[in-house]
């Protein structure tokens, strides 16, 4: 039988054996397709989350620069005796309970009324006996705590404290219960004359009351700790008469007068006059204090509005001295009343031709101007969660607006500039976000986080640099391979060290170490550096025979014990060098010259997070400088060249793209570090370079508050301001970083 292959047999297995080859081939393009498609779309959805994250941060942020809004809920007419009590030159008290259930006003024949704050309609009326048959001509009411005060035409005044109770059927509440309690009746005037102006405070088991009773004479009335009453009598300077008075806290009392002026008393334990201020050049028209009482907003006749603090503006100052911080925009129209917010530094203004404007203290903004009402308003006030306005117009009518106004605060200048805020004796970057009462002023600039960011970078880096690339150069170029194995994993494993220990570890343990040995350690760097680098020298001084018996490397055998040497000299003249120049104790003496020492300082941070660091540069700029050809290595070796001077002159100029690159994974590093700053400083945001205190960084600082910020609060979306600025900050910085390396990589591709 014949087995050789027939032409058609040959033909027929080339063609099984291409179509298997063509299958082959179509399922390889099949697979790579999809292995194309696969990474394409895992690399879009990675820029889709990290965008995702950066649009979520964006969006939780951009809140906080939205403007206030305002809408009418509704007009009533309320009686008629309330012109006629604005055109005697009454002033009405109103008030808002904090469910918003009812209005309650004070009619000028002694009665409490009580409106639906819904519709408007009249509830409930509540007499003042104490005050039957009289004409009220004034009445005022506290911010804190619905405490009012009535004046009559016959120099008395009642005082009265309205509780506004929820009532619950079950877990529903069905409405508010109103209990008027009688706190007494003061005979403000022996002579009994009209109380032109009155202003009330109760706290701390005391009551005070002051009131305009003439033109030169402010008649006050308070109970001691004993429920003792006590009287004063206050007169401005000759020609000068008073318009309006207000109390703030129990002890402090401002009084406007017809010149323009602003008296200040201190009450405390009898009245003194602490300050006289020039407001303007019209007669003070509105009076108030700002939540806190810590500053008084006047209004004048012209229409300008300005906020004043009581501050010590010298350190060497007996007195504090009140100083105009604040000037807002003004009225067009005399100023009519000034109304605080009962949460935060808030306030309305309102003017004699119907304008009604809500405004902001600390941040020195207008947040929102209602529309203007068609009479001049008798009063005003915002509800005590700040979300609606009641107005009062002296034609009998009154008004009610709700507001949205969640971040008045926040602005570009009280993130990003200097504020005098209350009590400080200059403007200021601050960092305070929180504290124990609604009165505190908040205090969210960014700056000194920013600067703490790249305080905290700077001296990481001082301390990682040198050594992550310089332990590189001289493990990838003068090692031996042998020794070059077993240090590069080493150094790689430490960069597996989670942030938390070294934090712990920094914090708990080195921090201690550091301030027990200040001296030693600032000493001991430069002797370390200058050991350190008398053992090359030194190594270079050995006859040349005796270099070339030895592997590469092998000269750390004389540079280790030499370091050493450096600590151990540094740790012996610390004492003597502390007794000779710092009087014995370093960081006492620090302090003598302004200096401030904390136990977790910059130095502290500078060497955990350097720790932290060091591997990742050290291992990128190993690869760069490994990567260099070992023909350009071998040439500049063949030309006559030493070892250092390859290395400096050619290895570090060709892989200098990729040790830029290194600092900058490093730079990134430390910027974002959170743990280690956490844990191993103070976490102060100071404004100062000093490397003997310590820093707040933007993402140590979201750690620490993210606690304690409430959803959707201002300092939640502050937080979230914060980690859109350090994403910005890293992104700027690696792009710039990515340009600089591409032309180093441009530079010396032709090498």
């Amino acid at each position: 039988m014949n087995d050789t292959p027939t032409p058609d047999h040959d033909a027929s297995t080339v063609r099984q054996r291409m179509a298997a080859a063509s299958a082959r081939i179509a399922r390889l393009k099949r697979l790579d397709r999809a292995a194309v498609l696969l990474i394409t779309l895992g690399g879009i959805a990675i820029i889709a989350a990290v965008l995702g994250i950066l649009l979520f941060i964006g969006l939780e942020a951009v809140p906080l620069f939205r403007a206030g809004r305002v809408e009418p809920v509704g007009t009533v007419r309320v009686d008629t005796a309330v012109a006629t009590a604005a055109a005697e030159g009454g002033l009405r008290a109103v008030g808002v309970d904090e469910y918003q259930t009812y209005v309650y006003t004070v009619e000028p024949d002694a009665r409490l009324v009580f409106w639906s704050y819904a519709d408007g309609q009249k509830v409930r009326e509540e007499p003042i006996g104490a005050l039957a048959g009289a004409r009220v001509v004034s009445s005022s009411r506290s911010l804190l705590g619905d405490f009012v005060a009535v004046g009559t035409d016959d120099g008395r005044v009642a005082l009265l404290e309205l509780r506004f109770r929820p009532v619950y059927e079950g877990q529903t509440q069905t409405g508010v219960d109103v209990q008027v309690a009688d706190r007494g009746l003061v005979e403000i005037d022996p002579g009994k004359r009209s109380v032109r102006d009155l202003s009330y405070r109760e706290g701390d088991g005391r009551k005070t009351v002051a009131a305009v009773v003439a033109d030169d004479e402010i008649a006050l009335w308070w109970t001691d700790e004993n429920d003792e009453p006590h009287r004063a009598t206050l007169r401005p300077a000759a020609g000068e008469r008073f318009t309006l008075v207000r109390l703030g806290h129990v002890n402090d009392l401002v009084a406007g007068t017809s010149g323009g002026k602003v008296y200040h008393w201190s009450l405390d334990p009898e009245p003194v006059l602490d300050n006289v201020s020039l407001v303007g050049d019209g007669p003070i028209t509105a009076l108030g204090w700002a939540l806190g009482d810590n500053t008084f907003i006047a209004g004048t006749a012209t229409g300008t509005i300005s906020g004043w603090i009581q501050a010590r503006l010298h350190e060497d100052d007996e007195r504090q001295a009140r100083v105009r911080v604040h000037e807002f925009a003004g009225h067009r129209a005399a100023v009519t009343t000034v109304s605080a917010a009962a949460r935060d530094k808030s306030f309305v203004t309102t003017g004699a031709d119907g304008s009604v404007v809500l405004r902001h203290l600390t941040a020195q903004r207008t947040i929102v101007e209602l529309p203007k009402q068609p009479a001049p308003v008798a009063a005003a006030v915002m509800s005590p969660k700040n979300d609606g306005i009641v107005v009062v117009l002296e034609n009998g009518t009154l008004s009610r607006f709700s507001v949205a106004s969640p971040h008045p605060e926040t602005t570009l200048r009280t993130l990003f500039g200097r504020v005098w805020y209350e009590g400080y004796p200059r403007p200021e970057f601050v960092w305070q976000s929180t504290g124990a009462t609604d009165d505190f002023e908040s205090k969210l600039s960014l700056v000194p986080l920013i600067f703490g960011t790249i305080k905290a970078t700077v001296y990481a880096l001082l301390f990682a640099i040198p050594l992550g690339v310089l332990g590189a150069l001289y493990t990838s170029q003068f090692v031996h391979p042998s020794i070059r194995s077993k240090i590069k994993p080493t150094v790689e494993i430490m960069a597996a060290l989670p942030s938390v220990v070294i934090g712990f570890l920094a914090g708990l343990w080195m921090a201690g170490i550091v301030e027990r040995n200040l001296v030693a350690v600032i000493i001991g760097i430069p002797a370390i550096v200058l050991s350190g680098t008398s053992g090359v020298v030194f190594w270079g001084m050995l006859p040349e025979r005796w270099q070339h018996r030895l592997k590469p490397g092998t000269e750390l055998l004389l540079i280790l014990p030499l370091l050493v040497l450096g600590g151990w000299l540094a740790a012996v003249l610390a004492p003597w060098v502390e007794r000779a120049f710092f009087g014995g104790d370093l960081r006492l003496w620090l302090n003598s010259v302004g200096f401030t020492y904390d136990q977790r300082n910059s130095l502290v941070v500078g060497l955990a997070m350097g720790f932290a660091v060091i591997p990742i540069i050290f291992t990128i700029s190993d690869d760069a400088f490994t990567s260099v050809p070992q023909s350009l290595t071998a040439a500049s070796l063949a030309l006559g060249a030493s070892r250092w001077q390859t290395a400096m002159r050619i290895v570090v100029p060709t892989a200098s793209p990729g040790v830029f690159s290194a600092v900058m994974v490093g730079f990134g590093r430390a910027v974002g570090e959170t743990m280690i700053v956490l844990m191993a400083t103070g976490n102060t945001p100071v404004l100062d370079w000093s490397i003997f205190n310590g820093m707040r960084t933007l993402s140590a600082n979201i750690a620490v508050e993210i606690p304690e910020a409430p959803v959707g609060g201002t300092l939640y979306r502050v937080l979230f301001l914060s980690a859109a600025l350090l994403f910005t900050l890293t992104f700027v910085l690696n792009t710039i970083a990515e340009l600089i390396r591409q032309r180093l990589r441009d530079k010396y591709k032709a090498i």
